[in-house]
């Protein structure tokens, strides 16, 4: 037997021993009781938080599905708050289906949560929770609201995903604080009775920043667009959103009404965009107090779109105005400095046109059919 003193590599090999547990565990099935994740963690299949139970997740832990159905699903609280120094990473194959908070009413908090390549990072039904200085990078979709779900995403960073937020079915979204940059469809979309406001984010280089389809009832606020294909897409939206206090610059269309969308459009600033504001087919905002400068078109109004214009400064934009297919703006009380052109008319913005096509009675139908004032 052997009695002598222990030498490191040995005393080394029983540290290991001692703390091998907390490290490299693999997880599955329904947790219980008060689990606490450290280390490296393996998901083999779907794990589940069941209602009454939190799974809190140390800083610097790293956990990874084995498979793209092995999802974390949380009925009860999640708690995984990571550092700036140690942030909590969830990695997996790509197309992983992520975090799934379902019919969890204190669905809990992720921060300083790193979440990359998954095909859907973290999915909601019915549930609460918060994201909190998260970074998604290159998933599918990096939050998907499905129906019901009340988050607060704030101080986060998306950054090249096809969607960063996907908001659907009469959730409700606070984002605030957030940069969205490199997306390839649509930095945020909101459909279906979708609300919750959007202020302080800053959208950069994203083919689409914000689609906003039917009603949006709260405000997009004190955001930057900058560089984007475009800003904001208007579909529906009826006398919704408010635009206000956002500085849109170098977009190459910065905001664009489509069918019946007749937001509020406050205390902008347009500047360096391809085209400022597009209205097409029968859609009217009001356009009030903002600043246009030095935009290719400040104003574009196609297919009876007929906005109300009044008290904006138009200075040094290529053209101010730009009006075809029986569009008939309201332009008063504005102030237009230094720009080359003042208006322009398309070749179906006629009289003549107006009699032989205009087709009034079938306008009017179709405004009937979408509940619009037009």
């Amino acid at each position: 037997m052997w009695h002598g003193k222990p030498t490191l590599s040995l005393l080394t090999l029983l540290l290991l021993a001692v703390v091998a547990p907390a490290f490299g565990q693999t997880i599955s099935g329904k947790l219980a009781g008060a689990p606490r994740w450290s280390g490296e963690i393996r998901l083999a299949e779907t794990v589940v938080v069941p209602p009454g139970v939190t799974l809190k997740i140390a800083p610097g832990t790293r956990i990874r599905a084995e498979r793209a159905n092995a999802v974390l699903m949380v009925n009860g609280t999640l708690d995984a708050r990571g550092t700036e120094k140690a942030p909590i990473v969830f990695s997996g194959p790509s197309d992983w289906e992520g975090i799934s908070f379902f019919e969890a009413a204190e669905g809990g908090i992720l921060e300083q949560v790193r979440i990359d390549h998954a095909a859907v990072a973290v999915s909601s039904i019915a549930a609460k929770f918060v994201l909190r200085g998260c970074r998604f990078t290159g998933n599918g979709t990096a939050v998907k609201l499905l129906r019901e779900s009340f988050p607060l995403i704030e101080d986060c960073r998306f950054e090249k995903n096809d969607i960063a937020i996907d908001n659907e079915m009469k959730s409700v979204a606070t984002v605030r604080g957030n940069r969205f940059s490199g997306h390839k469809k649509s930095a945020i979309v909101a459909s279906h009775g979708s609300r919750g406001a959007i202020t302080g984010n800053r959208f950069e280089k994203n083919q689409q920043a914000i689609a906003l389809v039917q009603k949006y009832p709260d405000p997009v606020e004190n955001n930057d667009f900058i560089d984007n294909g475009v800003g904001i897409f208007c579909n529906q939206t009826q006398n919704t959103p408010t635009i206000r206090h956002n500085r849109f610059e170098k977009n190459e269309t910065a905001l664009i009404n489509f069918s019946f969308a007749y937001p509020a459009v406050e205390h902008n600033r347009f500047t360096g965009n391809g085209t400022a504001v597009r209205n097409d087919q029968f859609s009217s905002p009001k356009i009030f107090r903002n600043l246009f400068r030095g935009n290719d078109t400040a104003l574009f109004n196609d297919r009876k779109s007929n906005p109300e214009v009044t008290r904006n400064q138009f200075e040094k934009n290529d053209l101010v105005l730009f009006c075809d297919h029986s569009s008939y703006p309201l332009f008063r009380d504005n102030n237009l400095l230094g720009n080359p052109r003042a208006v322009e008319l398309g070749i179906f913005q006629s009289a003549d046109w107006e009699a032989r096509a205009g087709s009034k009675k079938i306008v009017q139908q179709k405004a009937l059919e979408a509940n619009s004032r037009n």
